[in-house]
């Protein structure tokens, strides 16, 4: 058995290469198509383009180099229709097979963004654009709606495994490109709904027009309006935008950002929580040195209230001691007696007559009389 030839991948390319351009069908030949993912490279001044069928079954890359680019009388524009001359050749470093475009025509909007418009302005007056509910500020739960094993849905596990690993998620397969794509999205959200979500995340990453038009559909589009639950629509890159995007409670410009979105940075949180509880332990340090000057303050007129009293006291005993040196019964104490006529104190003899009662009181008791003379 002879030992099988063995090439390199360049060699394969390079083949392929030199049969497209024996082919004189191909070297020389006008394409008609729709415009998408239109790109100006802005140091080159290169351009480049998808090709795409007016009904987007097929599509070819395209290029066209500064030299021709800068002859077009037009700047092209995504869904416009064209036609172009070119060479369709091999790109050997990458293995793409592509359209060399050297002169371009346009021929107005093609069938395909005519249909988008037309979608777009039947669902824009069915109301279908205009709600937008307020999304949770700390969900516990979100669901998913994404592609299985996709950079999409990976982004977004990164994110919320740094941002709120917290948070409950609930994974939505489906398929976000193809024909069953839209069915299959659709069935999502609706899934999505059972698991009593907060919110709903629909997302994929980048690709071409054609890639994301699943997104474009009606089914879609409805599904996305008709959930019980605010969704967030994550569809491609920044500068992609879907009619999904449009029924979504809130777009964002790609999957990550969405998860960004969706929930807290808990390092904010924690900052939070850590600047309330300084806040409360500042104010209970506050509230404690207040009730202590306070306290110091009653035990202050305490004291001045005490001292007060004890003045006053001492003042009263003196004054108590002082009456009671002057009264009677104190001077009674050293000897001296009283003599009253009946209740009269008898205090000069004018005011006894011989034969009047009298009594007499000492310290000790008192005695009656009768003046004689």
């Amino acid at each position: 058995m002879e030992k099988p030839l063995v090439v390199s991948v360049s060699q394969v390319n390079r083949r392929i290469s030199h049969m497209l351009k024996n082919d004189a069908a191909l070297s020389c030949v006008w394409v008609r198509g729709e415009v998408f993912n239109f790109t100006c490279h802005y140091k080159s001044g290169h351009i480049y383009f998808t090709l795409s069928d007016e009904n987007g079954e097929s599509s070819i890359k395209c290029v066209m180099f500064s030299n021709n680019a800068s002859r077009l009388e037009f700047t092209p524009e995504d869904g416009m229709a064209v036609t172009v001359k070119g060479r369709v050749d091999v790109y050997e470093r990458g293995g793409i097979y592509q359209l060399y475009a050297e002169e371009l025509n346009a021929e107005g909007k093609g069938v395909q963004y005519l249909e988008f418009e037309q979608l777009k302005q039947k669902l824009l007056s069915e109301g279908l654009f205009s709600r937008k509910r307020e999304l949770p500020k700390n969900p516990a739960s979100i669901a998913l709606v994404t592609a299985k094993g996709g950079a999409a849905l990976q982004d977004m596990l990164s994110v919320f495994e740094r941002r709120y690993p917290l948070v409950k998620l609930y994974l939505i397969s489906a398929a976000v490109q193809g024909e069953l794509a839209p069915v299959s999205i659709s069935k999502g959200i609706a899934k999505a709904c059972e698991t009593k979500a907060e919110l709903i995340i629909l997302g994929r990453g980048g690709g071409s027009s054609e890639d994301l038009s699943a997104f474009n559909t009606e089914i879609v589009v409805r599904a996305v309006y008709n959930s019980e639950i605010p969704t967030i629509c994550a569809v491609g890159h920044e500068t992609d935008f879907t009619l999904a995007d449009f029924a979504a409670d809130l777009r964002a410009p790609t999957p990550s950002a969405a998860a960004e979105i969706a929930v807290p940075d808990i390092a904010d949180i924690k900052f939070y929580l850590s600047t309330l509880k300084q806040g409360f332990k500042s104010k209970l340090k506050a509230n404690h040195e207040r009730k202590q000057f306070q306290f110091e303050r009653v035990s202050e007129i305490k004291y001045k209230v005490k001292a007060v009293f004890e003045k006053k006291q001492l003042n009263f005993i003196k004054t108590a001691e002082l009456i009671h040196s002057l009264s009677p019964t104190a001077i009674m104490l050293k000897g001296y007696s009283l003599v009253y006529k009946e209740t009269q104190l008898i205090k000069t003899k004018t005011q006894l007559n011989p034969g009047d009662k009298i009594i007499i009181k000492m310290n000790d008791g008192e005695m009656t009389g009768t003046i004689d003379n």
